[in-house]
């Protein structure tokens, strides 16, 4: 009984002895540390208390940063979009307005008017063509009223009788069948000078048009045919105005052309040329 009581005493000692030791190299461990790593090492053990990892903490870091990122990309796009929002906003609106509040019978009414202007310009066109058409057969008429006929084709100067004059007349139109167009021209045009109130006198000024047709001088061809204007009741105004239609679209201007045959339709409508200025719109 004695030695079991030893034996008890001799554990219970042993016991003591090692629990010493240990607790002197805890602390020995302990003072190896630095603050920084001590403190880290209490937080660590706090966190194993707890049950809680460190790869479990990265993970928990990891998935908060991830879910404020998308919350911050998306602040643009947002931003992109109300731009084009407003965009689209602006391209909506009509570019012009004016004609949005008005009736259908007020649209009429002013394309009435717009064609109602149209035709007014073009007769002014028409005005200012003829006079100055008649400016140039004035002027044509003072630098020629001094000159002479030529002596081999036309004779004596200044005014002649009617059939001295028709004589003459016949000469130059001969010419104009034999297709000698430069002498022709020259021959009414003597004409002219010599009488521009004979009846004749407009006919002789459409068939300077028709030479210079002839030969292709288109401008020049036109403003003779402008000048037939100028004479009053011309019986050629139909013809001249048909070949005013003619020039311009031999020279390639289809509007002219077209403005010019519709004229002949609209104030010739009884012309013998109204079938023909048909014909020549529908292939412009």
């Amino acid at each position: 009984m004695k030695l079991i009581s030893k034996l008890l005493m001799m554990l219970v000692l042993a016991f003591f002895m090692i629990q010493c030791a240990g607790s002197a190299d805890q602390i020995d461990d302990e003072s190896a540390y630095t603050d920084e790593e001590q403190q880290q090492k209490e937080l660590d053990d706090i966190e194993a208390l707890l049950g809680i990892s460190p790869s479990e903490q990265e993970n928990t870091e990891e998935q908060q940063q991830a879910a404020e990122e998308p919350a911050t990309q998306n602040t643009a796009p947002a931003d992109d979009s109300e731009k084009l929002d407003l965009l689209d906003t602006n391209e909506s609106i009509p570019a012009d307005q004016g004609m949005a509040g008005m009736s259908s019978s007020e649209k009429k009414k002013l394309e009435k008017e717009i064609q109602k202007l149209k035709k007014q310009l073009k007769q002014k066109d028409k005005t200012i063509s003829n006079l100055s058409a008649e400016l140039s057969v004035k002027e044509d008429q003072l630098s020629k009223k001094s000159s002479s006929f030529t002596s081999s084709s036309v004779g004596a100067v200044g005014d002649v009788s009617m059939e001295e004059y028709q004589q003459r007349y016949d000469e130059a139109r001969q010419a104009f069948e034999s297709r000698n167009y430069q002498q022709a021209i020259q021959l009414f045009e003597s004409l002219l000078a010599a009488s521009s109130t004979h009846p004749l006198a407009d006919n002789a000024q459409y068939w300077i048009g028709e030479s210079q047709f002839m030969l292709r001088q288109y401008d020049a061809a036109i403003l003779s045919f402008e000048k037939v204007f100028t004479f009053s009741n011309s019986n050629k105004n139909a013809d001249a105005q048909y070949k005013l239609g003619l020039c311009y679209m031999l020279k390639g201007d289809k509007t002219k052309a077209r403005d010019e045959f519709n004229r002949l339709i609209e104030e010739y409508p009884k012309s013998n040329y109204v079938g023909a200025a048909k014909r020549k719109l529908a292939r412009l």
